[in-house]
Order: structure tokens, then sequence, then C-alpha cells
């Protein structure tokens, strides 16, 4: 049982004490949530290392059960709906350029202006874009990660393509092991991929690590589906899954 009323420190052992597993991913989320809201609240937050030591590991292990959770995700679960991913992706990124820009790296995002309309999982290609961005502030060298989405194919039969590339060597064995392991960043994209009916792939061109995604266009008749978040709310709200998915590369606060 988790007693919301304990200090931040018990709350944080609790939520470090979770398993991680599917079957436990209530109780792990709403520990890690407890924690992370007590952490934020005190007042010396800011200027208190451990403290942000604290909240960083939190964002750590919500990020790895977010990846076991996509990892053990059944097709059976799974439902593509109507979305115009433009503007939510341009929204992440704007959101991940701010939390990266004081550590020199910059996002900038491209797209053609028309609604790039696909059958997908919003927030799990998001989280896909998210963890690629990550990797590449993690593990190249170039200051500037470039997100590019586009259409490919007959206006009828449209594919979009989703493009992370940063300037920095691609180590393709390392990506080969991380994808055999289960739980891994790596093996949550490609789940998410598999499930989106897509292909995702990575090479090195011209001293550029580069990852590309495809999945199916939607059709005209299809509409923007819910209301996601912003770049303000993304930005505002702490937990957000920028903040947790880029956190190995913009630290804990």
């Amino acid at each position: 049982m988790i007693h919301t009323t304990n200090a931040p420190e018990t709350l944080f052992r609790q939520a470090m004490e979770a398993p991680l597993t599917p079957d436990g991913e209530m109780d792990a989320r709403q520990a890690l949530q407890y924690a992370m809201n007590g952490l934020l609240a005190r007042r010396e937050l800011k200027r208190d290392p451990r403290l942000q030591n604290m909240l960083l590991a939190c964002r750590l292990r919500l990020r790895t059960l977010q990846n076991i959770i996509l990892c053990a995700r059944q097709e059976s679960d799974f439902i593509l709906r109507p979305c115009e991913l433009r503007e939510y992706i341009a929204d992440l990124c704007a959101a991940s350029n701010t939390l990266l820009a004081p550590l020199g790296r910059q996002v900038r995002f491209e797209a053609p202006e028309e609604p790039m309309e696909c059958l997908c999982a919003p927030r799990d290609i998001g989280w896909l874009a998210l963890e690629l961005i990550c990797n590449s502030a993690l593990h190249c060298p170039g200051e500037e990660i470039q997100v590019k989405l586009e259409p490919r194919g007959k206006k009828r039969a449209r594919a979009c393509v989703l493009t992370v590339e940063c300037e920095g060597p691609l180590d393709l064995d390392a990506l080969h092991v991380s994808g055999l392991r289960a739980g891994s960043g790596v093996a949550a994209m490609q789940r998410i991929a598999w499930l989106h009916r897509g292909a995702l792939l990575w090479l090195e061109r011209e001293g550029k690590s580069i990852a590309v995604l495809r999945i199916e266009g939607g059709r005209q008749e299809y509409r923007p589906y819910g209301d996601m978040p912003d770049d303000v709310e993304l930005l505002s709200d702490p937990c957000s899954q920028v903040y947790i998915a880029l956190a190995p590369a913009a630290g804990g606060v």
C-alpha cells in the first residue's frame, strides 16, 4: 500500500521497490507518480542535487516501465485510429528542443504544410519519436537533431515516413543486441512499428545516423483523432511523456 502522506524519501524508496512488470503496471505507475509529485512539491528541488537525482531516477524507472509495457503489447489489445500526425510531432519536437537547448542540442522539425493523416496510435508513435530523439542526443555528437515527417506514394495510398537523423556514427551491432533484449528502448520501438504494420530501419549515410519509420497513411475522409497535448501542455506537466522519454538526455529537472 502506498501512503501519500509519507515523506518524499519514503515514497521514493517504495517507488524504487515496485516491480516493473506488465501485471504490476498500475501499482508501479502509482508509486512512481506519488514519489515524483512529492519531489516536485519540494521548494528546494531546484538547488538540491540529491532531490534532482531522485526525480531523475523516478523518470528513468517510469521510462523503463513504459518500454516493458510496449514490448509486451499484444496485437489484440492494439487499436489503430485515424490521426493527423503533423501538428502533434511538431509539438513534441518543440518541447524536446526546449528541454535539450540548455545542453547545446537543437531539435529541428520539417514537414510539408499539408495535413499528414495516418492510421496510428498517436501516443505510441509520439513515444517512438521521442525515443529516437533521445538516442540521437545520447549517442550522436551532432548539435542538430533533424526530425522529418513526409508523405510517400500516391495520394490514395500514401504512407507517412518519419525520419530522425543526427551527425555521428551508428553502431548497428549495439542496436541489434539491444533489440534482442526484452524491455529495451530499441525493442519497444520495434514493437510499436510492428503493431503499426510498419517498418523501422536504421542506417548510416554521409556521416549521419538515421532512423526511418514508415507506416500506412490515411484516407481523405479521416478526421483528426482526439485532442493531443501541445508543446506548452507537455512542458507544463513535469510528468509528461517528454520529460520521461528524454530523461536520460535531459536530466531530472
